[in-house]
């Protein structure tokens, strides 16, 4: 049955099965809490059509206010019910799998971690039915001093979705957006590349290397960034409204033009590190705020959102470079550098007249000035020239002399007593001051303002506290014997009328087979009330080594679950 097609304020999109259409997930701010997916029928851009497809309603995971993204598992299209992946950002940083059935797996989230924004959430692996991200998340690892992390989310398995804040090489601590890429593979480990922008618009480019297995040895990580290059923004200048997407091995940014037009950049890291302007020979969108896109096929959709609840789609096909859809206008050149700095004024003001009298005043000058240098050597050197009855004393002087003591013999000795005694009075305020400043240190106070230099001498650097960045909270500590620490995510099911249960992880491994691709997951074919999962196999309790996994733990009562 036909719907209308909602507006939200934070939407993501996906492709669906059909070339012509895409799911939309949001949460209605009418219906806090109440995530909905529709799937969108494409095929008239200027009159789509929507169709609910299921929702999952609680207010404990999901927030209107809440940005979202949505990603394919595109290494796991050989399956017919290949799910959806639906992350939230902010606070409640939950994530969850939807399956064109209409099922929507447990939200699921790692303890004591949120990601920031979608804006630096890029996928750079898709092998299977796992897909992987470099993220930036709110907390600082005390082991890597970074906030950037690895992801691995699993398409048949939610729960065995990883963490990872060992990368080899680390982003920006000041990024403004991140675009990933990906090499097509049917093996492991994955590929691609992982650019990141920072808020001066300057682009690094990171490869990126991925692993589906437990590294139980610390050895490797889920996704390693290596070879750090510059981006050739060729005087591009991204603004703060710039948007991503990753359509296999071409990222591509959306962004806002002078004049509030949409325009194109793309950048191909497996063959150039420059990021190019995509030039439009007829019009364009409207850029909005609420602009997100979806890559579908070789076409890119964009949605837009109007404060009046009117909802625009836009399509744009790559190989023809033409966009479609309603609202469009004439096309803008892209901001440069140059618009956003002022050109520097001329210092002479191009006055011929000035600029040839200057070379003539210098050499006046010049002169001048060395004439008057001779004349203070020479008068100097008179002046220091020593007498031929003066002799040289076999007991130097010290380097100071009073000109009392020169001057009047006579005064001497009174002048060295008051010079003992300001000494002893000088020695006496010290001695005063330094009984203050031990009286002061003794009152117990967690931190010394200015510690001594010997304060630390006797401890190791390990034990010294670093105050982390902007209050955010230490996941790792510092470990000799274990240095590779993690800490399991933690899945949440949605409240059910019995008592909840708390879960914890089996003894045993899982199957590799959980990440071959020749073993597809045969997932649900009907939507139904999902159970308490007190069947479910979950990853082994290892060492503190391995990657974070998540864990079953129900929240509060008071919210349904509809599908």
């Amino acid at each position: 049955m036909a719907s209308s097609i909602p507006a939200y304020l934070y939407a993501c999109m996906a492709p669906a099965a059909s070339s012509t259409s895409v799911y939309l997930a949001g949460v209605p701010a009418s219906d806090e809490g109440r995530l909905e997916i529709y799937q969108i029928n494409l095929a008239n851009i200027n009159s789509p059509t929507a169709t609910f497809i299921a929702n999952q309603t609680s207010s404990y995971y999901w927030s209107s206010a809440a940005p979202k993204a949505c990603l394919a598992y595109n290494g796991n299209k050989v399956s017919t019910n290949n799910p959806m992946f639906i992350q939230q950002f902010g606070a409640k940083s939950y994530f969850t799998n939807f399956y064109p059935n209409g099922t929507i797996d447990y939200p699921a989230h790692f303890p004591e971690i949120g990601f920031i924004s979608s804006k630096l959430f890029s996928l750079s692996g898709s092998v299977g039915n796992l897909n992987w991200f470099a993220a930036m998340s709110n907390a600082t690892s005390s082991l890597t001093r970074s906030p950037w992390v690895g992801l691995r989310f699993n398409a048949t398995s939610i729960v065995d979705s990883r963490r990872d804040y060992t990368l080899s090489s680390y982003p920006t601590l000041d990024p403004m957006l991140s675009v990933g890429t990906y090499i097509e593979s049917s093996n492991t480990p994955a590929q691609g590349y992982s650019i990141v922008f920072d808020k001066s618009g300057e682009g690094v480019i990171y490869t990126t290397l991925a692993t589906a297995g437990l590294s139980l040895t610390g050895a490797d990580s889920t996704l390693a960034l290596s070879n750090p290059r510059s981006v050739d923004t060729d005087g591009i200048a991204l603004t703060n409204s710039a948007i991503s997407l990753t359509m296999t091995g071409v990222g591509y940014i959306l962004d806002k033009a002078l004049d509030g037009a949409t325009v194109l950049y793309s950048i191909n890291p497996s063959q150039s590190n420059k990021l190019q302007y995509v030039s439009v020979p007829g019009n364009v969108p409207t850029f909005s705020a609420s602009m997100v896109a979806a890559a579908v096929g070789s076409r890119i959709i964009t949605y837009s959102a109007g404060n009046n609840g009117a909802v625009v789609f836009n399509s744009f096909d790559t190989a023809s470079g033409a966009w479609s859809g309603p609202g469009l206008r004439k096309a803008s050149p892209p901001p440069t550098r140059s618009d956003t700095t002022s050109p520097s004024k001329p210092s002479d003001g191009g006055n011929t007249e000035n600029s040839s009298k200057a070379p003539l005043g210098a050499i006046i000058g010049g002169v001048v000035g060395g004439l008057v240098l001779i004349a203070l050597i020479a008068f100097f050197a008179i002046r220091r020239r020593p007498k031929k009855s003066t002799e040289i004393s076999a007991n130097p002087q010290p380097t100071y002399h009073d000109p009392n003591k020169v001057q009047n013999p006579a005064a001497a000795p009174l002048m060295e007593q008051n010079y003992v005694l300001q000494q002893q009075q000088q020695q006496a305020a010290a001695q005063n001051f330094q009984i203050q400043q031990q009286q002061q240190y003794n009152l117990n106070q967690p931190y010394i303002s200015q510690p001594q230099p010997d304060i630390y001498t006797s401890q190791p650097m390990a034990q010294i506290p670093i105050q982390q960045q902007g209050g955010a909270p230490v996941i790792f500590q510092a470990q000799t014997q274990e240095p590779y620490n993690y800490t399991p995510p933690t899945l949440i099911p949605l409240p059910q009328t019995q008592a909840p249960n708390i879960f914890q992880p089996q003894a045993s491994e899982p199957s590799p087979q959980t990440y071959s691709q020749a073993s597809p997951y045969a997932a649900p074919t009907t939507a139904s009330t999902p159970l308490t999962p007190a069947s479910q196999a979950y990853t082994p309790t290892h060492s503190g080594q391995i990657p974070a996994s998540p864990q079953y733990i129900a929240p509060p009562g008071g919210d349904q679950y509809a599908s």
